[in-house]
C-alpha cells in the first residue's frame, strides 16, 4: 500500500472520529437545553457520587499466592550522623 494513501485514510478516519465526537457533544448540549435528559444519566451520576476516586488496591504477594513469605526484613535504624568537620580555612573580613 502506498504510504500516501495510508496517511490519507488515517487522516480521514481521524476527522471522522473528531466529527462524531463534536456531533455527540452538540446533540447532548441541545438535549440538555431542551430538557431531554437521558433517563439513565441521573442514576449513573448517583452511583459515581458515592464511589471513591482512589481505585488502586495494594495486595501483598502472600495474600495473592497464599504462601507466606519467609523473608523478614530487619527493622530500619536511623543513620548515624556525624558532625561535619570545621572549616579550617582562614576567614576574610571586609575591613
Amino acid at each position: 500500500m502506498d504510504i500516501r494513501l495510508a496517511f490519507t485514510e488515517f487522516l480521514f478516519a481521524f476527522c471522522a472520529v473528531v466529527l462524531a465526537d463534536r456531533v455527540h457533544g452538540v446533540l447532548s448540549r441541545l438535549g440538555a437545553a431542551f430538557g431531554l435528559a437521558r433517563p439513565l444519566a441521573g442514576m449513573a451520576e448517583a452511583v459515581t457520587a458515592g464511589s471513591r476516586g482512589d481505585w488502586y488496591v495494594h495486595f501483598s504477594r502472600d495474600a495473592i499466592t497464599g504462601k507466606p513469605s519467609a523473608v523478614t526484613r530487619p527493622a530500619a535504624r536511623p543513620a548515624d550522623k556525624t558532625r561535619p568537620a570545621r572549616d579550617a580555612r582562614p576567614r576574610l573580613h571586609a575591613g
